[in-house]
């Protein structure tokens, strides 16, 4: 899975974006969060995406040339970031296995401190030295 999240979360933030993407070391606390499922089957995959608050500013100004935020443009963006890059690596595992992806709506959790949720794995990335995360968990 770790291959097909890496590559999903280049195209959006290197190919489409123009954004340097590195790898990581800590979110930290404080932070919006958005969830979205992918379903195989009976079995679902469910990807937490968490952005501390600069690192949405750095989105938002990549995606629409402001940094300026409300706080209900919060929602909007963390669900596309994580329709984007989820929807990617979906389209990238129906390349192995044709059709036996679907993918969800996202769904924003708002912003908490921790959010606490156990995760099969994670993820943590860096753009202009500002990081975010994606995980998930099966069910």
């Amino acid at each position: 899975m770790r291959k097909v999240i890496d590559e999903a979360t280049s195209y959006l933030c290197k190919d489409t974006l123009g954004l340097n993407l590195e790898v990581g070391k800590s979110l930290g606390k404080g932070f919006y969060g958005a969830s979205i499922p992918v379903y195989k089957g009976k079995g679902e995959y469910h990807f937490y995406l968490f952005f501390k608050k600069d690192t949405l500013k750095i989105f938002m100004s990549a995606f629409f040339g402001q940094e300026d935020m409300e706080d209900a443009d919060l929602d909007d963006l963390c669900k596309e970031i994580a329709n984007q890059i989820i929807g990617k690596a979906k389209n990238l595992l129906n390349e192995k296995e044709p059709n036996a992806y679907k993918l969800g709506t996202p769904e924003f959790l708002g912003e908490v401190e921790n959010f606490g949720i156990k995760l099969k794995e994670k993820f943590i990335y860096k753009i202009k030295n500002r990081t975010f995360q994606i995980g998930y968990d099966i069910q």
